[in-house]
Parts: C-alpha cells; sequence; structure tokens
C-alpha cells in the first residue's frame, strides 16, 4: 500500500520556480512518481492559497499563469485535493475578478455550497454568483 504523502507549498513552489535546482529536481522526481503511480500525495486547501500567495507575492507572478499551473496540478489522478471543485471555482474567480484569493475562496463555497458570507471587504461582492 502507497502511503499519502502531505504536499508543502515550497516543493510546489520550487517546481513551478526553478529556483533551487537541488529543491527542483526533488520536486520533479516526486511528480513523476505521482504520474506513474508510485506515490500518492493530499494537497489541501490552505497549501493553495499559500501557493497563491507566495507566487504572486514573492514571486510577483501574474494571476493567470498561477492559476493555469496549478489547474494543471489539480489535474494529476494521484493527488487528493482537499475542496477540488471550491478550489478550481475560487482559481476562476481569483484570475477573473479583482480579488484575492482568500475571497475567492469564500465565494467559491458560498456559490456551490450556498454558505452565507460575513465581510466587511467590498471586494468580496464581485465574485458572488446571484441566484
Amino acid at each position: 500500500m502507497i502511503n499519502k504523502i502531505l504536499l508543502d507549498a515550497n516543493v510546489i513552489v520550487r517546481l513551478f520556480m526553478r529556483d533551487h535546482e537541488a529543491h527542483y529536481q526533488i520536486s520533479e522526481a516526486f511528480f513523476i512518481a505521482l504520474e506513474a503511480g508510485e506515490k500518492k500525495a493530499i494537497l489541501l486547501d490552505l497549501i493553495i492559497a499559500e501557493v497563491v500567495y507566495v507566487l504572486k507575492s514573492y514571486y510577483k507572478q501574474d494571476k493567470q499563469s498561477i492559476t493555469s499551473r496549478l489547474k494543471l496540478l489539480l489535474q494529476y489522478e494521484n493527488i487528493e485535493v482537499s475542496n477540488r471543485a471550491v478550489i478550481i471555482e475560487a482559481l476562476e474567480a481569483y484570475t477573473k475578478k479583482n480579488i484575492d484569493f482568500a475571497d475567492a475562496i469564500l465565494c467559491a463555497k458560498k456559490n456551490l455550497e450556498s454558505y452565507e458570507i460575513m465581510s466587511f471587504d467590498k471586494d468580496i461582492k464581485k465574485c458572488i454568483k446571484e441566484k
């Protein structure tokens, strides 16, 4: 039986940015093993949020680049993603609306699971779907 491995944001960031060659090589080998079904991983939504934050704030990546890379990652069969549908919806809102990723997650939860949102952030209204 293959144990599931919890992925940290730095593994994904190293894979995407290749700014530390030794870490990139390890990350790449791990993701190749995931594709081959030799490993299984769990990717928590809070880790995805951290990846978005680091890529946007530290590496100055644009939203479209961040979203497209993460969407490819979410397609891996051997990565279990907590709240996959919410994360995909949030990535769409994050890219198309002028909001941060945390607000996009709140909107996605509301839009997909009918939660109410309590927030003082006026931008959050940009991604709420009217029924």
